[in-house]
C-alpha cells in the first residue's frame, strides 16, 4: 500500500511538469495504470499511445528496464521539440517503468551560441540520436540500438503475424588476425565485413549491428528461416571466397553463422529468450567446425 501511495504522489506532481504520463510493463508489452491502490492492467498495448499500432524505433522504455537506469530522449517532430523520460521502479518486486513526456520547444535552453537557428537546433538533435546508437568503427549499428529495436521488431512480427529472422555472425579466429597484423589491420577487417553485411540487407526492412568484437547480428523482416538461411549461406561464401586486401595485406577470413526464425504468431518470445536461441545456433556453427551455418 505504501508503495501505491508513493507513485501515486511522485505522479501527481509528474502531472504538473509533464505533458503525458504512463506506467509501462516493457516486458509484457503493456500499459499499467494505479487504480484503487492496485495495478491495473489497461487494455491497450503500450505503443498505442503514441501512434496506433506502431511503435518508436528505439524504445528508451526497454533499455531502461534492461539496464534498470533513468534513461532521456531528445526528439522533434513537425518542428516541434519533445523530452522523453523512461524511469525504472519496482513494484510488488516486479520492475516497471514511468514514462514521462514534455513538449520543450518553446522551453529548452541548449547552449550552442548566437546566431544558431532552429533547423540547425533540429540536425544537433538527430545527429545526436544517431551517434548514440552507432557503432563509432564501422559505423554499423550498436548494442545499444539492438536492445531498444529487437524487442520492438519482436512485438511488430507478433502484431503483424509475421515471421522475423535474426543472423548472429561470427569471425572465425579473428584474434589470430590481430595478433599476425595489429589492431589497426583488424579495425580494418571489421570495416570490410561491416559493409559486405550492409550489402545483404533491404534498406528500409532490414538492420545490421556490431554486436561485440567480431560478433555482427543481423534482423531481417517479414523473413522466414529457409530464406534467412539462404541469406547467411551467401553471407559465409562471400566472406570465404574474397580476399581482404588491407594495408597491402592479403587476409583469408571464414565466419560462423547462427540463424533462428522468431514465428510471429506467438507471443511468448521476448529478446532475452531470442538472443540465447540464436547465439545457441551460432555455437552449434562454431562446435561443428566453423565457417558453415546452422
Amino acid at each position: 500500500m505504501q508503495v501505491f501511495e508513493f507513485i501515486l504522489d511522485k505522479l501527481e506532481i509528474f502531472e504538473k511538469m509533464y505533458d503525458v504520463i504512463r506506467l509501462v510493463d516493457p516486458a509484457r508489452k503493456k500499459v499499467l495504470d494505479l487504480k484503487g491502490h492496485q495495478l491495473f492492467e489497461a487494455d491497450i498495448p503500450c505503443y498505442k499511445l503514441w501512434k496506433e499500432r506502431q511503435l518508436c524505433e528505439n524504445c528508451i522504455s526497454i533499455r531502461a528496464f534492461i539496464e534498470n537506469d533513468t534513461i532521456y530522449r531528445l526528439d522533434y517532430k513537425d518542428d516541434r521539440i519533445y523530452i522523453f523520460t523512461a524511469i525504472p521502479v519496482v513494484v510488488e518486486q516486479k520492475r516497471v517503468v514511468v514514462e514521462i513526456l514534455k513538449e520543450a520547444t518553446n522551453s529548452l535552453v541548449m547552449g550552442v551560441g548566437e546566431g544558431v537557428r532552429g533547423a540547425e537546433i533540429f540536425t544537433m538533435i538527430e545527429d545526436m540520436n544517431r551517434i548514440a546508437v552507432t557503432d563509432h568503427l564501422t559505423e554499423l549499428y550498436n548494442r545499444r540500438y539492438i536492445d531498444e529495436r529487437l524487442p520492438v521488431d519482436i512485438l511488430n512480427a507478433s502484431e503483424k503475424k509475421e515471421p522475423l529472422s535474426i543472423i548472429l555472425a561470427d569471425l572465425d579466429f579473428f584474434k589470430d588476425i590481430n595478433d599476425t597484423y595489429g589492431h589497426i589491420t583488424g579495425d580494418e577487417v571489421l570495416k570490410e565485413i561491416a559493409k559486405e553485411l550492409k550489402g545483404h540487407i533491404r534498406e528500409g526492412k532490414d538492420w545490421v549491428a556490431r554486436y561485440g568484437g567480431e560478433e555482427f547480428l543481423i534482423c531481417l523482416a517479414n523473413t522466414d528461416i529457409e530464406a534467412a538461411k539462404k541469406m547467411a549461406e551467401k553471407i559465409r561464401s562471400n566472406i570465404e571466397q574474397n580476399e581482404l586486401i588491407v594495408n597491402g595485406k592479403e587476409i583469408h577470413l571464414t565466419c560462423s553463422l547462427g540463424v533462428h526464425m522468431i514465428c510471429g504468431e506467438t507471443d511468448d518470445m521476448n529478446f532475452d529468450q531470442a538472443i540465447e536461441l540464436v547465439d545457441k545456433q551460432l555455437y552449434q556453427a562454431k562446435k561443428s567446425g566453423r565457417n558453415i551455418v546452422k
